[in-house]
């Protein structure tokens, strides 16, 4: 079994840089969720907001990793209206049952970032071995480091736990 996978969703590019922070620190393997459909411009904020509200699961490209060959699945979601990203929804609802051990992480402009993680938690059907929630303006400044760290640390320690 292999020690970790982070598969998360970005829109603007935010939640790519920690998920791949992520997956260098801790040797793991990294894969975003792909989608059919662009998401640019005012239209494409637009529809991310709707579908976020609408709690609406799309559809998405197959991924290429197994979740299931992994002790530790790390997801990643930017904070959309307050909800979880589409994308990522419609991810843990064709994955949930292969997971085993997870961490949550998720991106935001503003807030309810919180929230997400409890939804995502609620909806893998199980505890998150390790949380945490950052703001684009702690990434785009670089003070995200530490919480990352505190972060990785906490799925690391549960692993030896």
């Amino acid at each position: 079994m292999k020690p970790a996978l982070v598969v998360y969703f970005s829109r603007t590019g935010y939640t790519q840089r920690v998920a791949e922070h992520i997956a260098h620190a801790a040797g793991a393997d990294c894969e975003p969720i792909r989608e059919r459909s662009a998401r640019t411009g005012f239209l494409g904020y637009w529809r991310s907001a709707r579908e976020a509200l609408r709690k609406s699961a799309i559809e998405i490209e197959p991924t290429s990793a197994d979740p299931r060959d992994y002790a530790l699945v790390v997801l990643g979601t930017p904070v959309w209206a307050g909800n979880m990203s589409s994308p990522m929804r419609a991810y843990i609802a064709r994955h949930k049952l292969d997971f085993g051990r997870v961490a949550l992480f998720c991106t935001q402009g503003g807030s309810g970032g919180e929230k997400v993680l409890r939804t995502m938690a609620d909806f893998c059907g199980r505890s998150p071995v390790a949380t945490v929630c950052l703001n684009d303006s702690e990434i785009d400044r670089g003070l995200h480091g530490v919480k990352l760290q505190a972060f990785m640390a906490a799925f690391a320690e549960r692993k030896a736990a």
